[in-house]
């Protein structure tokens, strides 16, 4: 309760790391030896107005991040005059359009899920604007990013884009938003990494590049400033915690989970669990590396120099076992999921593939659906939990070998977090079909960890990375089953084959309407 705790501590002696997650907004406070002083949690809504769309209230996004931090400075007993700096980790691509002259939001957020924009850069879908577009932002052309849904907004709703055109309003993704916001309205600025993910960035140049606002037709009075991860990004109003709080980290919540592992050095990587599922694999400081088919290049943070990742992206992990749940009455949500498929001990066949909206890397595929393979008289419920567990899996070894196929270095150990990491069994499950151990982080909030060890590095709490790599809890090891390894080289080749069977229906029917031959 506030005004229970006693004060104690010097001033400036922690900082805090927020997550503004697609599901949940959690923030941490550490201090200098990297220890988790107290921790927050607060859900938040989407909505999907129609099949395809996801969307979310920018206002509850702030209302939670402010919230958040309240608690956790009264959790650990210190008041903002005692913040040296806060680090800001959010959900990536997703799209805020405001209007600066009242602070407020002029259509919803359009999270990153949300597929609006999928037809609008269709027509730009030739091979030399998609391989250009690579070459400059590192990522395919793909509803996902930021501008596919700019363009949706341009298109459908002429007032906004005119607002844009004329500098009325602000747009930016959802860093930029909560900076804007926490400043006052004094900072209009974004980092690198999360800039990288707009469609609209040069990775090389590491600056937004004209002809690429040109091909999404977009007119742009503003666009966000660039600015390293460490920024600086401004402060919090003294009016708004007591005292003014540093800002002094951003990046996109994948990279803050990357930095949070510790995975520094080129060739570590890690995957998240949680609405969906993402490799980040450390490529190091040169813009064009080797690079995975059907995976992205994009920043991983900036410092006094750029580092890159390659990045394999799941798009229904957790979502998956919550819609499995849903549609066959499992009590428990996701954690229920698992329980059954337990209990079963396998899928006895069956077949998911969790395409609700299309397939991700390696692929980026838009046009495949979900599909339930495989099915027998006898199949259970709880066996079709288990396909589900297995899906997750199998998404996961097809994008290690993929880098692992275009780096020619094999991966030896997978650093895991997230909420699904909590369960024994799915992170058994893992290794087995990985056929690698599994580090699992001994922090389980790794991203708004990681955005506080950036905050902190922008705010000189820490010198270099070296302090770093000495405070970050160590991780726990699952080793894989050997025994195993027929049983799931024999699934997942089953599983891989049938996602490529969906996949090739997909491009037909994709092509078959850009033919003019109707749906």
């Amino acid at each position: 309760m506030a005004g229970t705790a006693t004060r104690i501590g010097g001033a400036r002696d922690i900082v805090i790391g927020v997550d503004q997650g697609t599901s949940n907004t959690k923030a941490l406070a550490l201090d200098a030896a990297g220890r988790v002083l107290a921790e927050a949690s607060r859900p938040i809504p989407l909505s999907s107005p129609r099949p395809g769309w996801v969307d979310q209230d920018p206002l509850a996004m702030l209302a939670n991040v402010v919230a958040c931090l309240r608690e956790v400075m009264e959790k650990s007993a210190r008041t903002a005059a005692d913040v040296r700096g806060l680090g800001l980790a959010n959900q990536t691509e997703t799209l805020v359009v405001w209007d600066p002259r009242n602070g407020e939001p002029v259509h919803p957020a359009m999270v990153w899920q949300c597929r609006r924009g999928a037809d609008e850069i269709e027509s730009l879908r030739d091979e030399a604007t998609v391989t250009d577009l690579r070459r400059r932002t590192g990522l395919d052309l793909d509803p996902t990013f930021t501008a596919a849904k700019l363009k949706w907004l341009f298109h459908h709703r002429p007032e906004i884009g005119e607002g844009l055109r004329r500098g009325d309003y602000l747009f930016g993704t959802v860093d930029c938003w909560l900076i804007w916001k926490l400043s006052g309205g004094a900072v209009y600025a974004t980092d690198a990494s999360n800039a990288s993910r707009t469609m609209l960035f040069d990775i090389k140049l590491l600056a937004w590049d004209p002809a690429l606002v040109e091909l999404f037709g977009l007119s742009l009075k503003h666009l966000p400033l660039v600015r390293p991860s460490t920024g600086p990004f401004g402060a919090t109003p003294a009016t708004l915690f007591g005292a003014p709080i540093p800002i002094t980290g951003a990046l996109g919540d994948q990279q803050a989970s990357l930095f949070g592992h510790g995975c520094f050095e080129e060739s570590q990587i890690k995957v998240t669990y949680g609405t969906g599922a993402f490799l980040w694999h450390n490529a190091g400081p040169r813009p064009d590396g080797p690079q995975a088919d059907g995976l992205v290049r994009t920043v991983a943070w900036q410092l006094q120099r750029p580092c890159y990742a390659l990045e394999g992206f799941v798009m229904y992990a957790g979502a998956a076992l919550d819609w499995l749940a849903n549609r066959l009455g499992i009590p428990g949500g996701g954690a229920g999921v698992v329980e059954a498929a337990r209990q079963a001990g396998g899928s006895d066949g069956a077949i998911v593939i969790p395409a609700f909206q299309g397939l991700a890397a390696p692929w980026w595929e838009p046009e495949v659906l979900a599909a339930l393979l495989g099915l027998a008289q006898s199949t259970t419920p709880a066996q079709i939990c288990h396909a589900g567990l297995e899906a997750v899996c199998y998404q996961i070894r097809t994008l290690i070998e993929s880098i692992e196929a275009r780096t020619g270095r094999p991966i030896s150990i997978l650093k895991v977090d997230g909420g699904p990491t909590r369960s024994s069994y799915l992170m058994q499950l893992q290794a087995d079909i990985a056929q690698r151990p599994l580090a699992v982080a001994g922090v389980e909030s790794t991203t708004p960890y990681g955005a506080a060890l950036m905050a902190g590095l922008g705010a000189g709490m820490w010198s270099s990375l070296d302090p770093l790599r000495q405070i970050i809890p160590p991780a726990t090891t699952v080793r894989p089953d050997p025994s195993t390894a027929a049983r799931w080289n024999e699934g997942y080749r089953r599983w891989f084959d049938a996602a490529e069977m969906l996949v090739a229906h997909g491009r037909r029917q994709r092509a078959h309407r850009a033919s003019g031959a109707g749906p």
